[in-house]
């Protein structure tokens, strides 16, 4: 077996509160989906639903967060939280600062991930265990709070955010997590390297669909599953 799926089982083989909330959300979600490949401020999202292309829209992300500054301390919550909230023990910091970036810069969650960060630094302790990230985070009185943790949940997984569809100009109010929201939501996913990335493609032990597998004649050897 190797190193790489040595470590895949074991941060796979405890799903934790927030996998499990995230997969029980997943397994629900509707068929309604929307791609990005970004482009330098401003990005091309095209929307699908049942296979059908509907439309094409544009968006600006933001100059910078709102209200807050992107710095290492703030990368190591992002971090933090992203372990608690996935359950999943290795995760590689170059891609962490990319979602960071995706998330503190996109002007329907900006205000999110600031709250998010805030109530996860907020939790006595440097390692908080599920107890306390449900207490504080899955059952915060924030929704904002609440809305923020599904997202990051979300962009580990998929690679994308799940959110309503909004190109107006400028920075949000936060979303937030309210059943009684029926607005449509649609997929919003980064670059292929993100998408070929999603830590989904490891728990389901397969490659993300579109994409190679593996080297060439991959598919010739029965696969290693650990």
């Amino acid at each position: 077996m190797s190193t790489a799926n040595s470590q895949h089982s074991k941060s796979s083989s405890k799903i934790d509160f927030g996998r499990r909330r995230f997969l029980e959300h997943f397994a629900i979600v509707g068929a309604t989906a929307a791609v990005l490949w970004p482009g330098s401020a401003k990005a091309v999202m095209e929307l699908w639903e049942e296979g059908d292309p509907l439309c094409s829209v544009h968006y600006d992300a933001l100059s910078k967060p709102d209200g807050y500054d992107l710095d290492l301390a703030y990368l190591e919550s992002f971090l933090g939280a992203s372990k608690s909230l996935t359950g999943l023990v290795e995760l590689d910091r170059h891609m962490a600062n990319q979602y960071m970036e995706r998330f503190a810069t996109h002007p329907q969650l900006s205000k999110n991930l600031d709250l998010l960060i805030r109530a996860y630094r907020a939790i006595p302790g440097a390692n908080p265990g599920e107890s306390e990230i449900k207490q504080s985070i899955w059952m915060s009185s924030d929704a904002g709070v609440r809305a923020g943790a599904k997202q990051l949940i979300y962009l580990w997984y998929i690679s994308a955010f799940y959110i309503p569809l909004d190109i107006t100009p400028g920075a949000k109010p936060p979303l937030q997590d309210d059943p009684a929201d029926t607005r449509k939501k649609i997929w919003v996913y980064g670059t292929p390297e993100q998408y070929s990335r999603g830590m989904i493609w490891q728990v389901i032990h397969a490659h993300a669909p579109m994409t190679p597998g593996g080297p060439r004649r991959y598919w010739a050897s029965k696969p290693q599953i650990a």
